[in-house]
């Protein structure tokens, strides 16, 4: 006689499938810098400050009266950083579970089908947004009459950013702000094309008060996606706003990285002129990622100068890299589809750390329990989160290169 399925069976074929190395897979797929990047997972209490050393004592002189009264204290900066919170729910319908009733794996496979879907849309996320600037934007409204479904980007290019069924918002501002009403459902996207790349459900004017040059978030992450790159290394100059507590102008450079405009020269140029500049300021960086566009281009560019490096074998992401030599050592340059176009980002990645409570993405289970009865509906659900932030404790070993 065959066995009924339970919520407690399941729960433990749960734990099995789901194992840390299984998750990794799942959630670091494809995403080069978010695997690489050192990981804290002990990112608890409220908050975790996150000392920067930018000056040190200047008591010096050549003769000892004058060293002894300018002798001054070091200054010490300090981030205070919190977590954000990324949310994804997997779903399986009351039918699906008696339909399945008393044979294990077809059960498994539908309920794990979901939830690896997913646990990669939350890694997606947090793997765009590790590039920008905590905003939650993935895009610009470039349209100029909204009674049409089509929907054009600014940049072509981050219609990587946009799947089917993804619900969506718009805002005037990019973040301080609040996003106008109304909500709209991809139905489409073009990743090819060079314009109208996705089709909403409706017309655009679903949203109210639509304009353009809008920023889109997906529905309910605005100013709620963790900071990332563009906010920890800005490629202009940041003023006096708080950044997690710290006022950055007291040391442009060191508080808030190292930023050459490469746009007018040659990528070549621009890449090593990067590099120069974070080794001036003692920054030994190892890694540099960039957009796949970018990456073909510097590998036409450099052509025979260039070192080619396999993936390592135990790489999840499957990355390859170029190696160039830097003033201080080899970097290699590694494509990545979520770093936007024109930008790449020299790091010395000891210098970072993505920080979480637990696992970057981890299935919920407060309660003991993986696996739970809905509420209001005929089915049962999974539920994955993340509560996790980027830290840099040496902003300015590090640098942002726009290119042309």
């Amino acid at each position: 006689m065959a066995t009924a399925t339970t919520l407690t069976a399941w729960d433990n074929a749960l734990k099995q499938y789901y194992r840390g190395a299984e998750v990794e897979k799942l959630v670091y797929d494809s995403h080069p810098f978010m695997e690489l990047v050192p990981k804290d997972e002990k990112f608890r209490g409220v908050n975790a400050p996150i000392p920067v050393y930018y000056t040190r004592p200047q008591g010096r002189s050549a003769t000892f009266a004058t060293a002894q009264s300018a002798a001054s204290a070091s200054k010490i900066g300090e981030f205070l950083l919190t977590r954000k919170a990324n949310y994804g729910v997997a779903t399986i319908s009351g039918e699906a579970v008696a339909a399945s009733e008393g044979d294990r794996y077809s059960f498994l496979n539908a309920m794990t089908t979901e939830i690896d879907g997913v646990m990669r849309s939350v890694g997606d996320s947090i793997s765009r947004n590790l590039y920008r600037d905590g905003s939650g934007a993935i895009g610009v409204v470039n349209n100029s009459s909204f009674s049409t479904t089509s929907l054009d980007l600014v940049t072509d290019m981050d219609s990587l950013n946009f799947e089917v069924g993804m619900v969506l918002q718009v805002s005037g501002t990019k973040s301080g702000g609040s996003v106008r009403s109304g909500t709209l459902t991809v139905d489409g996207v073009n990743r090819g094309a060079s314009s109208n790349q996705i089709t909403m459900s409706a017309n655009l004017s679903g949203w109210s008060s639509v304009a353009q040059n809008d920023y889109i978030y997906q529905s309910g992450d605005y100013d709620g996606a963790l900071t990332g790159l563009a906010g920890w290394l800005p490629a202009t100059a940041p003023g006096s706003t708080a950044f997690f507590g710290q006022d950055r102008t007291a040391d442009i450079t060191r508080l808030s990285g190292q930023r050459y405009d490469g746009s007018s020269g040659t990528i070549l140029e621009a890449l090593i002129e990067g590099a120069a500049l974070a080794a001036r300021e003692g920054g030994k960086p190892d890694y540099m990622f960039c957009s796949f566009a970018d990456f073909v281009s510097i590998e036409k560019a450099m052509n025979a100068q260039v070192q080619r490096d396999v993936k390592a074998s135990d790489s999840v992401s499957g990355y390859r890299s170029l190696e160039f030599y830097a003033p201080h050592g080899v970097v290699k340059i590694v494509p990545d589809k979520d770093c936007p176009g024109s930008t790449a980002y020299m790091l010395q990645l000891d210098t970072f750390s993505l920080m979480s409570i637990g696992s970057c993405v981890q299935l919920t289970e407060l309660d003991g329990n993986r696996v739970l009865r809905q509420s209001a509906d005929d089915g049962i659900e999974v539920r994955v989160h993340s509560y996790s932030q980027l830290a840099c404790t040496a902003p300015g070993k590090n640098c942002v290169v726009t290119l042309p």
